[in-house]
């Protein structure tokens, strides 16, 4: 609207759901307003533009701009990342995938991930344009390696594991829930798994929490009991899993509680209300600390997990 201020004259293309917002927003909209829709196009001179809709991507009124001169798709908020640029435009130029990838899953699962249909319609449509280039509102411009990037989206959209791994996300009130996760986070490296992750819920951001849970095949959520309830930090993941749309995944389920242990049965009834969701084993119950007889539990659980994750 700054711009407008000091160019009244300007035409703003847009949609008609965007100018609707600005109005919203700003309380006006544009005095030049040119509202297009899908497959329409503008022609610029040496360029022209082809207006493609990705509606809750992750907006109601997003549009994508297609220069079908230059092949470049400038896709709004589609194919973004958190994070600042340092210096270098290009994702050819940075160690994306060991540097930015868990920021650019981050940002997809957390700020997309609900809207996987819509992302997929979306994928649908850039199949068949000749991309060269893809400039997101947020994070490094694609020239190169756009099929890797737009792979990731792929999987992430169908809320496919993009790892076969084991997460393990636990909320500890004294320390003994805390233990006994990590002690089956070691059994389960005893047999041979690989790659294991570790998060304290009430030290780890939530969106991180909520992108590692769909990164990985295979979580292990571990509660406390807090006020006859899940401790919150839990409760927190699970109500953020569940509005991301979460599913197709197996969750081993550990619960502590000194005198009245609830959360086996708390964690259970919400992942009931996702899709596609399969608890593996017995979920351990543990009274204030695990005991001998829980090492062996542990040690079961830790086997159970082992046996669905196959190769």
């Amino acid at each position: 609207m700054d711009l407008l201020l000091r160019h009244p004259e300007a035409t703003v293309v847009t949609t008609a759901k965007a100018a609707q917002m600005m109005e919203q927003f700003f309380g006006t909209k544009p005095a030049q307003l040119m509202a297009v829709k899908e497959g329409d196009t503008l022609a610029t001179g040496a360029h022209t533009l082809v207006f493609t809709m990705a509606p809750m991507v992750h907006w109601p009124e997003v549009m994508m701009t297609y220069d079908s001169t230059a092949k470049v798709l400038f896709s709004a908020d589609a194919f973004g990342t958190f994070g600042a640029l340092s210096g270098n435009l290009f994702a050819d130029q940075m160690d994306f995938e060991h540097e930015w990838l868990s920021d650019a899953r981050r940002y997809y699962i957390n700020i997309v991930g609900k809207y996987g249909l819509q992302v997929q319609n979306v994928l649908k449509k850039a199949a068949t344009l000749d991309i060269q280039m893809i400039c997101p509102l947020h994070g490094p411009v694609w020239r190169e390696n756009l099929g890797w990037f737009i792979g990731k989206h792929d999987v992430w959209s169908r809320y496919e594991p993009e790892d076969k791994g084991v997460v393990i996300i636990y909320g500890s009130i004294y320390g003994h829930t805390e233990a006994a996760a990590l002690r089956l986070g070691t059994l389960l490296s005893e047999r041979g798994v690989r790659g294991i992750k570790a998060y304290d819920a009430s030290h780890t951001h939530a969106s991180k929490l909520v992108a590692e849970c769909f990164r990985a095949s295979h979580v292990v959520l571990a509660s406390s009991t807090y006020n006859n309830g899940l401790f919150t930090p839990i409760e927190g993941l699970l109500a953020d899993l569940k509005a991301h749309a979460w599913q197709k995944r197996t969750v081993a389920l550990v619960e502590n509680g000194s005198w009245a242990p609830q959360g086996a049965k708390l964690m259970r009834a919400e992942l009931e209300q996702m899709k596609d969701i399969a608890i593996v084993g017995e979920p351990v119950s543990l009274k204030s600390a695990a005991t001998p007889a829980q090492e062996q539990q542990l040690a079961a659980l830790a086997d159970q997990i082992v046996s669905t994750l196959g190769e």
